[in-house]
This record gives structure tokens, sequence and C-alpha cells, in this order.
């Protein structure tokens, strides 16, 4: 995507982001939220790329059996994130964000640096709804991967990922991640 367009907001791509925030939203008797953007696009790239994923479950001691459900050929999503400053990143994630906050799908709340995100009772319906496509499977398994085995801050994850996967690190910013 060029121009204007790489910063509108996708129905595939809301979705993947609510699936991602109802995994790390805890439960209504226990709520937790996804702490800030930086995380979010972290955990974000790795269900986009998910030859990244393996990877970096590999080198955090994830089981074989885990490593073996990632379907790596499976990144069927249009957009590609693109080099920023802070790692991975994309443009759309402001559309993406305020359109989920918006329908009342996803809360922002304070958390210790800024802002978190946190699936609604609304949201965590319309999640168990698009789960009940399998089309989706592969996004909520690999979510659960990422929550069980990479719950970590933002900057941890962001150093995490330029020594796992160096070739994002010699990526130009602004040019986009393969």
């Amino acid at each position: 995507m060029r121009g204007v367009d790489r910063f509108r907001t996708l129905p595939e791509a809301e979705i993947r982001i609510l699936v991602l925030v109802n995994e790390f939203s805890g439960t209504s008797l226990r709520p937790r939220e996804l702490d800030g953007r930086v995380k979010l696009a972290k955990l974000d790239f790795l269900l986009r790329y998910p030859r990244y994923l393996a990877r970096v479950l590999t080198g955090r001691g994830a089981s074989n059996d885990e490593i073996e459900s990632i379907n790596i050929d499976q990144s069927p999503f249009q957009q590609r994130m693109i080099r920023y400053r802070y790692g991975p990143w994309d443009p759309s994630y402001f559309a993406t964000l305020g359109s989920l906050i918006g329908r009342g799908l996803v809360a922002a709340v304070p958390v210790q640096r800024g802002i978190g995100y946190r699936s609604t009772p609304l949201g965590r319906q319309v999640v168990e709804s698009v789960l009940s496509d399998d089309s989706w499977t592969h996004v909520h398994r690999n979510s659960q991967l990422i929550k069980r085995h990479l719950d970590l801050a933002g900057t941890t994850l962001k150093k995490l990922l330029y020594e796992q996967i160096p070739e994002m690190t010699d990526a130009d910013w602004h040019e986009e991640l393969e």
C-alpha cells in the first residue's frame, strides 16, 4: 500500500488486532491490558510474519510441538509493516485502534507509562464469533503462543526482535518488511 491508503484500516487488520488485544485482556473478573502501542506493534509483527514468530519462539524455549503448530507459510495479510524508529510499525494503527475504540470493542485504559488496550465485553463477544470461523484459527493459536512466551515490555520485545531478526535492523527506515 502506498500514500494515504497506508493510513486506512482494513477489516482484517481490525479483527487481527482485536483478537490479539483480547488475548492479553484477561477475564472480566481479572482484567488486564496490553500495555501500549509499541508492545502492540511488536506482537502484531509476529502475528503477521509467522516465520519470525517461529524463530523468536525457538529462541525463547518454546516446545517443538508449539513451534510445529505455526504454519510459517501462512501470512495472508496484504499490508506489510514498515521499519520505523522503534522497529516494525504500521501507519494504520491509529485508524485501526480508533475504529475499535470508537465502536466499543476495545477500551483505552491508563497504565503506568501511557495507554493500554483491553477488549470490552462487546469486543470479547465479537472475538468469540470471529473464532467460530476456522479461517482465524491460526491467528488465535499464534496469539496464544505470543501471550504465553512473549508477554514482555515493549522495549524488551524491541531488543529481542532486533537480536533474533537481524534482517529487520538492516532495513532502512520506512522500508516495507518482507
